[in-house]
């Protein structure tokens, strides 16, 4: 019998390479190269994560809404709700008679009862009166405006003033 008819002994014994090195014996610089650059790119598409994450962070803060660390997105937020209470602190509340606006409805209710008091010309007394508290809200709504006007940049050109 020649070497070449010779019966196969140890091929068919059912034992199969395991895959990573049946890709190894396939390409051996294509298997070295994934085993060495697999782990560098999941590295680094961990660092782009949390790169995002970052940014995000940065971007919302910690929580939703003015809850933990304000983010970018906040201070819009926050500036409204400060705004908002300091108008009702100045402002007041008519009803309450707090804040200027109580000092107006005091101030016209002085006057309602200084021109009742008056008698026939009562009317006249009252039409008088509130040219007085319109004059003076437009005076003071007026200084109000030029003082954002000057406090916001380019704004004072905007508005002409």
């Amino acid at each position: 019998m020649s070497v070449a008819q010779a019966p196969n002994q140890g091929d068919d014994d059912g034992y199969t390479l395991p895959r990573s090195l049946q890709r190894f014996a396939r390409s051996p610089q294509g298997f070295i190269l994934g085993a060495i650059l697999s782990p560098l790119i999941e590295g680094l598409n961990d660092a782009v994560v949390q790169f995002l994450d970052l940014i995000v962070f940065v971007f919302e803060g910690s929580a939703p809404g003015l809850v933990g660390t304000y983010g970018i997105a906040d201070i819009p937020l926050f500036v409204g709700t400060h705004l908002v209470d300091i108008g009702a602190t100045i402002g007041g509340s008519a009803a309450a008679g707090t804040g200027f606006l109580g000092l107006v409805d005091r101030l016209v209710e002085t006057a309602v009862g200084f021109a009742t008091a008056g008698g026939p010309l009562a009317p006249i007394i009252l039409a008088g009166e509130v040219v007085v508290v319109v004059w003076l809200l437009a005076f003071i709504g007026r200084r109000i405006i030029l003082v954002i006007a000057d406090a916001v940049p380019g704004l004072a050109g905007v508005l002409g003033t």
